[in-house]
C-alpha cells in the first residue's frame, strides 16, 4: 500500500472527503474513467464525491481505497470507519425489513442523532451508544407499526 508521503498530495486539515478523492486521483495522474474501472464505481459516483455532493458509503470508501492503493483510514480513522460500517449494515437491515421507504426515514434519523452532536460535549463512545440506542428505538418503532397495521387489515378482513 503506498503511503499518503508518496503520492506527495496535499490537503488542508479540514479537506472532504471530495477533496481527498480528487487529490489522490490527481497525484496518481489517473482520470475519473480510470478510477471508474478500478473501482467499480460510476464515473457519475466519483463526480458527486468529488463535488462534495455525496459522502461515500463505507463500501465506495473500501472501493477507491483499493483503486488507489491507500488504507480506507486516509478517508475515515478506523473509529469512524467502524461506526460507518455498523450504520451501513442497519440501513440495509432496516431496507430489508421495511423497504426503501423505511431506509429513507432510518438514514434520516441518523443524520438528525449525527447532526446533534456537532460541536458537542459527548465523547466518542457517548455518541455511538446513543446512536445505537437510537437504531434500536426505531426498530421497534417500525415493528409495532407493522403489527397495528397487521391487526386493523385483519380486523377489516373479518367484517
Amino acid at each position: 500500500m503506498s503511503t499518503i508521503n508518496e503520492l506527495a498530495v496535499n490537503l488542508s486539515p479540514d479537506a472532504t472527503m471530495g477533496d481527498k478523492v480528487r487529490a489522490l486521483r490527481a497525484a496518481q495522474k489517473m482520470s475519473m474513467a480510470e478510477l471508474s474501472r478500478r473501482s467499480g464505481l460510476t464515473t457519475r459516483a466519483i463526480r458527486y464525491y468529488e463535488d462534495n455532493e455525496r459522502v461515500p458509503s463505507v463500501d465506495a470508501v473500501k472501493k477507491l481505497s483499493a483503486a488507489f492503493d491507500v488504507s480506507t483510514s486516509f478517508f475515515l480513522d478506523d473509529d469512524e470507519f467502524r461506526r460507518q460500517e455498523k450504520q451501513d449494515a442497519f440501513l440495509e437491515q432496516v431496507n430489508k425489513e421495511y423497504g426503501s421507504r423505511g431506509k429513507a426515514q432510518a438514514r434520516r434519523l441518523l443524520e438528525d442523532t449525527n447532526a446533534l452532536f456537532a460541536g458537542g460535549e459527548l465523547s466518542e463512545e457517548e455518541q455511538g451508544d446513543f446512536i445505537d440506542e437510537m437504531q434500536e428505538l426505531f426498530v421497534i418503532a417500525k415493528k409495532r407499526a407493522k403489527a397495528k397495521r397487521g391487526s386493523s387489515k385483519n380486523a377489516q378482513n373479518s367484517q
